[in-house]
């Protein structure tokens, strides 16, 4: 049995094939509006549609991983704008020590938790020989971490939260470009979406030499044109970008995610009994957030792909931490005499991974980050991969640390022999979680991680700033991993109601349009206040700031 069978692919190329040029028609009459609004000098609400279009290409593949069109509109909006500045190009003064001194990084929101907030703070701890500043261009209701804080302070940087300080795009960007002319250097850990950092660096010659860190290396981006490096933290998302993004091989580095040194503090048999297990119980694990466990494909479940290894072997159970009620997953349960087990989410995760005999990655969606620390405690790692071309290589699983020791199948006939040779061979199953301990260790733990960012800071300081791409219309594409997308990472299908914090900022007829077909789709409720114009909203949050 198959986990996706030939025929599933077939039905999600084909359903790609179709909804992939719908959604590029809707991309293009936005990307076509923030044209129009730019010829005719309104620069705030032609930002605001280009950040429409991005948000939506990042929520519904429309056969693009970067528009240049996209991006020569809002090049066109920062040099048109934004008055030149006083940067001082340092080109010189950095060559002589090939490392930057003063460096500013640039998110859109942070959090407590998530993969983009622990890599930028200790990314901040590790370089303790520069000086790491923070803008943040939206930071949401979200406190800010007190670890990221504190490790700014502690480098010497400022914090800044430009939406607490200014409202409006262009207001943003200029201050964005105010504080980086006393930088070194720029590193990009933004959402996909987030239009400001283009138009704040869409003079070059104004701008520090820029990195764009690669997190959502899956979806649509904004920043090719203005990113002198990408830094990649996966080989999959290296090669996307060069051959799908336009990123140049030398304008690539891979950059390895940075995690802490991770150490047992129970041995295994101490951990499952503090779970309530026998130290004769093999436990496999999997955790992450629910939505990844959310998805059955071809009728079967995540819990329903592991009844085969539950049936033959009744000392193993099944925990998925990050999984909370799946009412699809119920009667597995009951096949298995209660051995798997959905827990809610939760941060205390540590004693689950010391209790683990094997790792499952999660299906369709994959968690490399958990795999990570998985694998930090000396856990096998076993991760499904059910598409026969490398070109969707971007789907599945892989890091650096990764390479060598993580079991990928394609099939569950395989999924299952994997598991039962894990479960069968001890020697086996402590070798390879010993081996994968190692090469994560070896390539991820900060200490050893040092060298790559000192690549990375070595290749951005010392190459020509670049040149933005020239196209006159974007191509869309109808291949792999494209036509996968959609059934796989496409994240919202209700483009009206994803669009509803743009409205209050977008021209009153676009407004008008866009409000008619909500409030018919969804009702009135709360909706009159999207009538505003922008200026009355911005009027409101200049008082609230002031």
């Amino acid at each position: 049995m198959e986990t996706i069978s030939q025929d599933t692919l077939s039905l999600w190329r084909e359903e790609g094939s179709h909804l992939i040029p719908q959604n590029f028609g809707v991309f293009r009459s936005l990307v076509v509006q923030a044209k129009t609004l730019v010829k005719r000098r309104k620069y705030e609400e032609a930002a605001v549609c280009g950040e429409m279009a991005a948000w939506f290409a990042c929520g519904q593949p429309c056969g693009l991983f970067v528009s240049f069109e996209l991006e020569q509109i809002l090049l066109e909006i920062g040099k048109q704008s934004i008055e030149h500045n006083s940067y001082l190009r340092k080109d010189s003064s950095i060559s002589k020590s090939n490392k930057p001194k003063n460096i500013l990084h640039v998110c859109t929101s942070v959090m407590s938790i998530g993969g983009l907030s622990k890599m930028l703070w200790r990314w901040i701890q590790q370089d303790t020989e520069s000086i790491h500043s923070l803008a943040l261009t939206k930071q949401e209701s979200n406190e800010i971490p007190q670890i990221l804080k504190e490790s700014v302070n502690q480098s010497h940087g400022k914090m800044y939260v430009l939406n607490k300080e200014v409202n409006g795009i262009i207001p943003r960007a200029k201050k964005l470009r105010e504080i980086a002319a006393t930088a070194d250097l720029v590193v990009l850990h933004v959402y996909n979406q987030d239009v400001i950092p283009m138009i704040a660096f869409a003079n070059k010659d104004q701008s520090p030499p820029v990195i764009f860190v690669d997190y959502a290396d899956h979806l649509f981006w904004l920043g090719a044109s203005t990113s002198d490096v990408v830094a990649n933290l996966r080989e999959s998302g290296m090669h996307l970008s060069q051959q799908r993004r336009g990123i140049k091989p030398q304008r690539s580095v891979l950059l390895p995610t940075v995690i802490e040194p991770i150490y047992r503090k129970l041995s295994r048999a101490e951990a499952k009994r503090k779970l309530g297990f026998e130290e004769n119980a093999i436990v496999l694990l999997s955790i992450a957030r629910s939505v990844k466990y959310s998805r059955s494909v071809n009728g079967i479940s995540f819990a329903d792909a592991h009844i085969p290894v539950l049936e033959k072997y009744k000392n193993a159970c099944l925990l998925v931490v990050g999984a909370n009620h799946q009412d699809d997953w119920l009667e597995a349960i009951e096949q298995t005499q209660g051995r798997i087990k959905a827990i809610a989410e939760t941060e205390n995760t540590a004693i689950y991974y010391q209790a683990a005999d094997i790792y499952v990655d999660s299906f369709p969606f994959v968690s490399i980050t958990s795999l990570l620390e998985a694998g930090s405690y000396g856990v096998p790692l076993v991760s499904r991969y059910p598409y026969s071309s490398d070109s969707s290589a971007i789907l599945g699983a892989d890091m650096p640390g990764l390479t060598g020791n993580l079991i990928r199948v394609r099939n569950l006939e395989e999924y299952t022999d994997a598991l039962s040779r894990l479960i069968e061979d001890e020697e086996y199953r402590l070798s390879l979680g010993e081996a994968t301990k190692n090469k994560i260790a070896q390539t991820h733990w900060a200490s050893n991680w040092q060298p790559a960012l000192e690549n990375l800071y070595l290749r951005a300081t010392t190459l020509p700033r670049i040149t933005p791409s020239l196209v006159s219309q974007d191509k869309m594409f109808l291949s792999e991993p494209d036509v996968f997308l959609p059934s796989v990472y496409g994240w919202y299908s209700d483009f009206i109601l994803a669009i509803q914090p743009y409205l209050k900022f977008i021209p009153l007829t676009q407004r008008l349009y866009y409000w008619y077909r909500l409030v018919k789709k969804h009702g009135l409720r709360n909706r009159i206040s999207l009538l505003l114009p922008s200026w009355f909203y911005l009027s409101y949050q200049d008082r609230k700031i002031g």
